[in-house]
C-alpha cells in the first residue's frame, strides 16, 4: 500500500489561522494579568507590515521587552482555535480509505501536537522535527516514515519548494505541492530553485489528491 505523508502547516490547514489564533490567545492572556486591553486586531495588521507581533504587543501594553519571552513561550503553548476545511476533511477521508496516511512536519513539539489535536489528527503518525532533532531539507525522518512502512510506495504533499520536496525526491518518492491562496507564510516561488528542490506536479486543492494517486 501506498504511504501518503503530509505536511501540516499551510497545507492541512491555514498557518495564518494559527498565527491568529496564538496572538488573540495572547491579548486575552495580558487582559487577565495586567488588566490592559490589546486588540488583537491591530496586533495582527502590525505582524501583516513585517513587524514582530510579539514586540508589538508588549508595546501597546507597556510591558517591558523582556516579557517578550513569556508571551512567545504562551504562543507555542497555547490551544490553537484551528480547524480543517470541509474540502480538507473530505480528502482525508478518502485518502485513509485507501493508503497508509502520516504526518511529516517542522517545528516544536509542544506546538505541533497540539495543533493536530485541534485538528482532530492526533490519531496519525506524526514526525515532528523536535522529536527527531532533524529539520527539512535533512532525509532522516523521511527514511524512518521508510523503515516504519517498509516495502511502500511514498509520496510527500507539501507547500514550501524552498525545503518541503528536497529529501523526498532525493530518496526518489512521488511529491506533490500544493498552490497556496494568497495566504502562506512561506513564498512559494520557484524561481532560482533547482529542480531537485521542486515538486514532481502542483496541485490546487487537497480534493485533486485521491484521484491522483489511483
Amino acid at each position: 500500500m501506498t504511504v501518503v505523508v503530509l505536511d501540516l502547516d499551510d497545507t492541512l490547514y491555514s498557518e495564518a489561522d494559527y498565527q491568529a489564533s496564538g496572538i488573540r490567545s495572547i491579548c486575552a492572556w495580558v487582559r487577565d494579568l495586567y488588566g490592559v486591553a490589546v486588540d488583537a486586531a491591530d496586533v495582527l495588521v502590525a505582524a501583516s507590515a513585517g513587524k514582530d507581533m510579539l514586540a508589538e504587543v508588549c508595546r501597546m501594553a507597556s510591558l517591558p521587552a523582556t516579557a517578550k519571552e513569556s508571551l512567545l513561550w504562551h504562543y507555542r503553548l497555547h490551544s490553537p482555535r484551528i480547524e480543517l476545511s470541509a474540502h480538507t476533511r473530505d480528502a482525508l477521508a478518502r485518502l485513509q480509505d485507501r493508503f497508509t496516511v502520516a504526518i511529516l512536519t517542522d517545528g516544536r513539539s509542544a506546538s505541533q501536537r497540539l495543533k493536530l489535536k485541534a485538528l482532530g489528527l492526533q490519531h496519525l503518525p506524526a514526525y515532528i522535527s523536535e522529536e527527531y532533532n532533524s529539520v527539512k531539507p535533512e532525509p532522516l525522518r523521511f527514511e524512518r516514515i521508510m523503515r516504519d512502512f517498509p516495502g511502500h510506495g511514498y509520496v510527500y504533499v507539501g507547500d514550501n519548494p524552498q525545503k518541503d520536496f528536497i529529501a523526498p525526491n532525493a530518496l526518489n518518492w512521488r511529491t506533490i505541492g500544493l498552490r497556496g491562496v494568497g495566504r502562506n507564510i512561506h513564498s512559494q516561488c520557484e524561481a532560482d530553485l533547482p529542480r531537485t528542490a521542486l515538486p514532481n506536479q502542483w496541485i490546487r486543492t487537497l480534493q485533486e489528491l485521491p484521484e491522483l494517486l489511483c
